[in-house]
């Protein structure tokens, strides 16, 4: 007897370690990766905690014809934004997803498109950029962000939908952040959702479906460098990478570069006008202090073309898009040309000037007659570029030099035959 107590009293101890131990275990948090720098800390059940605002946004989905959230009044287009990019933050997640943390990101929406995501959205929206403003985040931000959502045309700058938007914390960046796009009712078709959905709209299983294809891409590219991505996107969503370069200035990869060359190459042989070219070589934004920006990158992979009969088109286009830029009646010029200073004009066309004759020069040939022909006649264009230092181009002073001397020469060759 004494030893079957003394059996039990041990089983007994035995018993409460183990139970000790698990219950340590249960309190113990999951150690994360970059805690300080993400939101999602503590598990919720959203589908349970948001069920009666995501079922109330299907409802006004079926009462809209068309629009989406675009027909929502702006109280309501705010209230379903604020739950819809937490919902797509755990909807990415369960498809494996696993967003970076805020310095990580920081670093590469400043990268791929000149973004500094610390700066006002004021700042970010001059280049074609906002970030998600979420109620305990500044109040005037955050007004402005509000006002957006009910804007009512594409074109104003501040227009919040169909706009790329980074989420800050979440880390994800994304275009018109919907309810829809992470969550679906068992029963309900994707579209054409009408007032005859209403049973199944409040009776349906909520389950998270997030399955764009385009979203994982185009996140996995800008945070993770992604090759795979990127081959992904120059297959399936070759305006995103071309936009890269055109719209935000990355022209640091190659293979973006000659997307963008085939692009411009395309709707120039289609117009065969300069017009077309707006934000390609060169940018300038309608910012308070603003400069033209040049694509040096992208310069340097049109040089890199072999010299075959289809990129002698390349010289053409350099040509008719120099003769713009020096054409004294502003009239004439592309309404987004008019934005450059002269000054300005003549420092586009004077790298325009220098790469065409480098790239002429690979089918054996020097392309200067529009260059000699301005620094014969404009001496202000010949002043400017000799104060830049003839932008440190390798031998471009004396190139300049040799052309202005054979243009000279011409020049009295053909006076003496005229008279």
């Amino acid at each position: 007897m004494k030893k079957m107590k003394q059996s039990k009293n041990l089983l007994l101890t035995l018993l409460l370690m183990v139970l000790g131990s698990s219950c340590d275990n249960q309190r113990k948090v999951p150690q994360q990766e970059n805690t300080a720098d993400t939101v999602v800390v503590v598990k919720k059940d959203l589908l349970s905690l948001y069920d009666k605002q995501i079922r109330a946004y299907y409802l006004d989905l079926a009462k809209v014809s068309d629009g989406g959230i675009l027909s929502f009044p702006q109280k309501a287009q705010v209230e379903y934004t604020d739950i819809a990019v937490e919902l797509i933050d755990e909807a990415i997640r369960r498809k494996g997803y696993k967003p970076v943390d805020n310095e990580r990101a920081r670093e590469a929406i400043l990268k791929y498109f000149g973004v500094d995501v610390n700066q006002s959205n004021d700042i970010q929206l001059t280049r074609g950029f906002r970030t998600y403003i979420f109620k305990n985040g500044n109040a005037t931000e955050r007004a402005k962000q509000e006002k957006a959502m009910g804007g009512v045309s594409f074109d104003e700058q501040e227009y919040f939908w169909n706009r790329l938007v980074y989420v800050p914390n979440y880390n994800y960046i994304i275009t018109s952040p919907t309810i829809n796009s992470a969550v679906k009712i068992e029963g309900l078709p994707d579209d054409a959702i009408d007032k005859n959905h209403r049973k199944v709209i409040k009776r349906g299983k909520l389950y998270f479906n997030f399955n764009d294809s385009i979203f994982f891409n185009e996140n996995n590219f800008i945070f993770y460098d992604s090759k795979a991505a990127l081959e992904w996107l120059k297959k399936n969503d070759a305006e995103f990478l071309i936009d890269l370069l055109r719209e935000y200035g990355y022209d640091k990869n190659e293979e973006i570069n000659r997307l963008a060359m085939a692009n411009m190459l395309k709707e120039y042989t289609a117009v065969d006008a300069p017009w077309i070219l707006e934000n390609t070589v060169a940018s300038k934004r309608k910012t308070k202090h603003a400069k033209v920006e040049i694509r040096k990158g992208l310069l340097k992979s049109i040089l890199k073309l072999p010299a075959t009969e289809e990129n002698m088109e390349w010289i053409r286009l350099f040509n008719d898009y120099i003769d713009y830029l020096l054409n004294i009646e502003e009239q004439k010029l592309p309404m987004w040309m008019t934005e450059f200073t002269k000054e300005e004009r003549y420092k586009v066309a004077a790298y325009l000037c220098y790469y065409l004759y480098e790239f002429s020069k690979k089918y054996d040939r020097e392309d200067t007659s529009l260059l000699g022909h301005e620094l014969y006649y404009n001496d202000s264009f010949r002043n400017y570029i000799d104060s830049q230092h003839f932008f440190y181009f390798p031998g471009f002073e004396a190139l300049c030099d040799k052309v202005y001397e054979e243009y000279d020469e011409a020049v009295k060759i053909k006076t003496s035959q005229d008279e």
